[in-house]
């Protein structure tokens, strides 16, 4: 027998949808288009499509590990995406503007346009299949303020500079997330219909390794499309790579040493293996010595796949902070364990002023707190909201499940 399915939600997402896209482009047509000034750096569009491969692919198919989500997983996704793309730009363009002229609205702002979506992805990853579509449109128009205002404090007044400030993104958005999901409290234990939904099978993890894959290719552009310096540049492209692969080798490694069988996990090979590329983020840019990167991608690795074995399925029973994809582990633990590591090697490098050097170290601090407290606190606050009946909340029966969202003709007959 077909679970029961939700009501539709067309008296509410479309209109959302509409009244958001009307508000964008009267944003653009009131604020942007008088003297319209584009910035002439295509140059970076090659960087740009990258990142983007990675966010709208990437994720995209990350996301198709549950075996009845797939086409969830991939087109809200994209909603999501291209929703947090025009909101970014809009308020980066606003908040960051720091002349009295029209914001220049180029490549700059379409690159970190669409790394400020990657926070509130990875929140989504969090909640989903705990969510309908119309809850996760809320969801991004609410985070993307609090983690510009984020970005806008690290960089104005911590004096962080616009690379380093977005690599908090992972810490940001795992975070968040969590707090979202713990605020709204799904009724999972001992639910047998979505504990069986939420399971994987052979098909659609295969499609999540896809979505993996094109992550790990794309990462070195990811720590490095904000950099204008060439041999910053090139320092993060190399440093990525090596410790992408260092975290990829642990990741086999600790994954058959954890099983009682020997065996490897899919879900320890499609996530911890990108745990190399948040951690080194921070620092990529600033690594002189391949094996500091290669150090990093290691133990990065290891947290990670610890993390999966030992405190996932620990959190959701003990504290109710239910993870569907596994982002604290894969997203959250590295990024934290990076803003520390760039903190360490900031006090070990050497510098001529032991003052400003001790300085720098304690301001990479206070910006890990700083993010971890305004994550939290703007995680719960969503959380609540999204809780509303007015969003049509999904009842424990439709999580996990394409059906109430989705028309399957070869399926009507059973409806």
């Amino acid at each position: 027998m077909p679970p029961r399915y939700s009501t539709s939600l067309r008296g509410r997402l479309p209109w959302v949808l509409l009244i958001l896209e009307t508000t964008f482009i009267l944003l653009f047509m009131f604020f942007f288009s008088q003297n319209y000034k584009f910035e002439n750096n295509l140059q970076w569009y090659p960087a740009f499509q990258d990142v983007s491969a990675m966010i709208v692919v990437g994720f995209g198919f990350l996301f198709t590990f549950l075996k009845k989500f797939g086409f969830s997983g991939v087109a809200f996704n994209l909603l999501i995406t291209v929703v947090g793309l025009q909101w970014a730009i809009i308020l980066d363009s606003f908040l960051f503007n720091k002349s009295t002229d029209i914001p220049v609205v180029g490549m700059t702002s379409l690159r970190t346009g669409i790394m400020s979506v990657f926070p509130v992805l990875l929140s989504c990853g969090v909640v989903l299949g705990k969510v309908n579509p119309l809850q996760l449109v809320v969801m991004t128009a609410l985070e993307l303020p609090i983690f510009t205002a984020n970005r806008y404090i690290m960089t104005t007044y911590l004096m962080m500079n616009d690379h380093v400030s977005m690599m908090y993104a992972h810490i940001f958005g795992a975070y968040f997330g969590l707090a979202v999901s713990w605020s709204m409290i799904p009724p999972l234990l001992g639910n047998k219909a979505s504990e069986e939904n939420e399971k994987s099978e052979a098909t659609s993890d295969l499609f999540s390794m896809l979505g993996t894959l094109f992550m790990w290719m794309f990462w070195p552009s990811y720590n490095s499309v904000l950099l204008s310096d060439h041999a910053q540049l090139r320092n993060a492209v190399y440093n990525t790579y090596f410790t992408l692969a260092a975290s990829t080798v642990t990741v086999f490694s600790a994954s058959a040493f954890l099983n009682q069988k020997g065996k490897f996990k899919m879900i320890h090979v499609h996530n911890a293996v990108l745990a190399g590329g948040v951690s080194v983020g921070f620092t990529a840019y600033m690594l002189q010595n391949p094996w500091i990167a290669l150090t990093l991608g290691l133990l990065a690795a290891l947290i990670s796949t610890c993390g999966f074995v030992y405190l996932q399925g620990t959190l959701n029973v003990t504290a109710l902070v239910h993870d569907t994809c596994g982002v604290h582990c894969t997203f959250g633990l590295p990024g934290l364990f990076g803003g520390m590591a760039y903190a360490i090697i900031i006090l070990l490098a050497d510098y001529r002023s032991i003052h400003i050097l001790k300085y720098q170290a304690v301001v990479v601090v206070g910006c890990v707190l700083l993010t971890l407290t305004l994550s939290l606190v703007g995680g719960l606050l969503t959380g609540f909201l999204l809780k509303c009946k007015l969003l049509r909340p999904p009842k424990e029966w439709h999580l996990f499940h394409d059906q109430p969202y989705w028309e399957f003709p070869h399926l009507a007959s059973l409806i």
